[in-house]
Parts: C-alpha cells; sequence; structure tokens
C-alpha cells in the first residue's frame, strides 16, 4: 500500500499541473492565478520547482496543481486534508537530493526514504477513509 500511495501522490501531483506539457506557465489557464496560495502550496513549490528543479513544469502551475489536490482531499474530510498536507509540508524541509529521493521512491520505493512517515498516514487513514490521497 505504502509503494501505490507514494506513488499516487507524486504522480497524480504531476498529473493535475500538466507535467511537462505548460510551456507558458499557467497549465492551460495561461498561467494567471485565479486565488491567493497558501503558504504550504507557495513554499512546496518554491522547493521542488525553483530550488531543485525536480520536475518539469513551472512554479505557478505546481502552485495550482498543489491548492487543487488540496481542496479535493479537504473536501474528502478535514482530516484527509490535513494528512496529505502533511506530505507538501514535510517535502518543503527537504534539501535538493532529498527531494530527488523522495521523488523517485514513488517509483520505486527503498526502505527508507524522505517523508516517509508522512505518506504512511496517508495511507493509514485511506484504510478508513478509501477516497483519501487519490487527487483527481
Amino acid at each position: 500500500m505504502l509503494r501505490s500511495i507514494g506513488l499516487c501522490l507524486v504522480l497524480t501531483f504531476a498529473g493535475v499541473v500538466g507535467c511537462g506539457s505548460d510551456s507558458q506557465g499557467g497549465g492551460g489557464s495561461g498561467g494567471t492565478m485565479m486565488f491567493e496560495p497558501g503558504p504550504v502550496c507557495t513554499e512546496f513549490c518554491a522547493t521542488i520547482i525553483g530550488d531543485c528543479e525536480a520536475f518539469t513544469f513551472t512554479e505557478d502551475s505546481c502552485v495550482q496543481g498543489c491548492e487543487a489536490d488540496l481542496a479535493q482531499e479537504f473536501g474528502v474530510s478535514e482530516a484527509c486534508g490535513s494528512v496529505v498536507e502533511a506530505v507538501f509540508t514535510c517535502v518543503t524541509a527537504l534539501d535538493c537530493e532529498e527531494v530527488y529521493a523522495w521523488r523517485d521512491a514513488a517509483l520505486d520505493p527503498p526502505a527508507s526514504y524522505p517523508c516517509r512517515d508522512q505518506i504512511r498516514a496517508v495511507d493509514e487513514y485511506r484504510a478508513t477513509e478509501p477516497t483519501c490521497g487519490l487527487g483527481r
């Protein structure tokens, strides 16, 4: 299960923001923010895109995708949103080498990798709420 939620969080997030497809900086929205982004997504995207360039999409589309993911997860329940938000928060504290390890762990998870405890918490919550952590 841990492998599936890790993969789901990373790949769903990447899919939501249009991984690699947004040359205009907006994932199809022309790069215009339709909302005031929260600090969790702003910091998460500044880390994984701005600092580490761990994905090929823009920081703006990252923030939009992150906010959309969190809105959906909080729509499932407050607890679901909180455990998913904890994964994003954890990643913001990583250095770039750890960000790459976190990203790559979704495809082939080793016994230990950055933010594993937070991803396990999503897995545990999914046992009671199967739609939590599935993104779009």
